[in-house]
């Protein structure tokens, strides 16, 4: 009897953490975009009111940023100060290329880091402080989507997990 007992605690921690895994998942997709949003107006920032040097920015926001953007925005930096003749936004697509195959960032968090690396093609403080505000903007709807999104489905996840775990007890005791 008490083997049953056991089987059916496992079963439910299961299901529980196969949804919980799930909610997660959704949360982390929208952590990940926060992150951007909060180096996309560090960087507008820098560059609008103290005119600092992308390379500099870079280095500052690689020391406030949280894992594992310190790291990414470091060897960005890192590129700039060896250049070799290429622009920055070479150097952004190889750092963010590098970091692709990694498990460090979610799939959407990548694409977004690359549509970020666009906006330095612009020319001029001013052109590029917008492209990169209008980017903001961008990002702050795809937070928007992805927060509703993650608020109708988690409660169904975990219901549909429960539920499962329900199921599969009933049906296998």
């Amino acid at each position: 009897m008490w083997q049953k007992f056991v089987a059916g605690a496992c079963v439910m921690t299961g299901a529980l953490g196969f949804g919980w895994a799930i909610c997660s998942e959704m949360n982390s997709d929208i952590w990940h975009l926060k992150q951007q949003k909060q180096m996309l107006l560090y960087m507008a920032g820098e560059i609008a009111y103290l005119h600092r040097p992308m390379e500099e920015i870079f280095d500052i926001m690689a020391g406030r940023a949280a894992a594992p953007y310190d790291l990414f925005l470091g060897a960005v930096s890192q590129g700039m100060r060896e250049r070799d003749g290429r622009s920055l936004i070479c150097i952004w697509k190889e750092a963010v290329q590098d970091r692709a195959s990694g498990a460090d960032f979610p799939p959407l968090g990548i694409d977004y880091l690359i549509k970020m690396g666009n906006c330095f093609a612009c020319e001029g403080e001013q052109l590029q402080v917008e492209a990169l505000r209008l980017f903001g903007l961008e990002l702050d709807s795809e937070i928007d989507r992805l927060t509703v999104k993650k608020n109708e489905n988690s409660r169904l996840v975990r219901a549909l997990s429960t539920l499962t775990g329900i199921l599969c007890i009933i049906l296998f005791m």
